[in-house]
């Protein structure tokens, strides 16, 4: 299958913000966040498709006592279709989690390994610091 190179690329967020508990107070808390960064307004709509397929693998670098781990997430789509731009986001921000006290806990986008894992694209989750 022909995957998107990048998904959510350029959008700035910050896995710091920690949990949040609802899929809209999520929304309201980015568009503030990338609204203080650029001081523009969030680039996508929420309710765009932006991913075609009813799941997506995670993978992303946790360090644990200065040793890189390498965790898989499995998300699903709630529809068993495809993922609007609110739920991939929300759903990857659920995973991101794991990174807010690592330095390297900014979010830069989801980026295609290549792979698949039983049929499931697995993505990067690309963080920087």
């Amino acid at each position: 299958m022909n995957y998107p190179k990048f998904i959510l690329k350029d959008i700035y967020w910050s896995f710091s913000e920690g949990r949040i508990d609802s899929i809209d107070l999520f929304t309201e808390e980015v568009e503030q966040y990338y609204r203080s960064i650029s001081a523009k307004k969030f680039p996508l709509k929420w309710d765009d498709i932006i991913f075609n397929f009813p799941a997506i693998e995670l993978q992303y670098v946790k360090y644990i006592d200065d040793e890189p781990e390498e965790p898989y997430e499995l998300v699903r789509a709630d529809n068993g279709v495809n993922f609007t731009v609110r739920e991939l986001f929300y759903k990857t921000h659920k995973v991101g989690i794991n990174l807010e006290d690592d330095d390297n806990c900014y979010f830069e986008g989801l980026m295609h390994s290549g792979d698949e894992n039983e049929g499931v694209p697995i993505y990067f989750l690309i963080t920087g610091s």
